[in-house]
């Protein structure tokens, strides 16, 4: 299973039952195929940087979970179909720790090696 992140932007007038349905209708899917929902924000109306569907602006939703490939297709095939959904967009969250150039440690290893001199310069003093 893999760490995902679903960034949902739905009709900003939505009666407010309806986005709570929507949303919990969002969790339930993720569960309900052997996924797990660790967080949903809801981040609520804001501007859209540019016109979807005739709409300026936008109730976003970030939804947190862990599932398998197929689940995010399901979601993602809900969201297609949905009128109450403007845009989405899922990203698959990396667990591995990113590498650093080779430029930037020995660079971070030479400033560490002058400050241990340094500090050992000031404790003989």
């Amino acid at each position: 299973m893999r760490r995902y992140e679903t960034l949902i932007v739905m009709h900003p007038e939505l009666p407010e039952a309806q986005t709570r349905e929507t949303i919990d209708r969002v969790r339930r899917l993720i569960e309900g195929m052997g996924g797990q929902c660790n967080q949903i924000q809801e981040w609520g109306p804001r501007e859209l940087t540019f016109r979807i569907r005739k709409q300026t602006r936008g109730y976003y939703v970030l939804a947190e979970y862990t599932a398998e490939p197929k689940v995010v297709q399901e979601l993602e095939r809900t969201l297609k179909i949905g009128d109450e959904f403007l845009r989405y967009l899922t990203v698959a969250v990396s667990t591995q720790r990113r590498k650093e150039p080779r430029s930037k440690l020995k660079k971070a290893q030479a400033e560490s090696a002058s400050g241990a001199a340094d500090a050992g310069a000031a404790v003989t003093d």
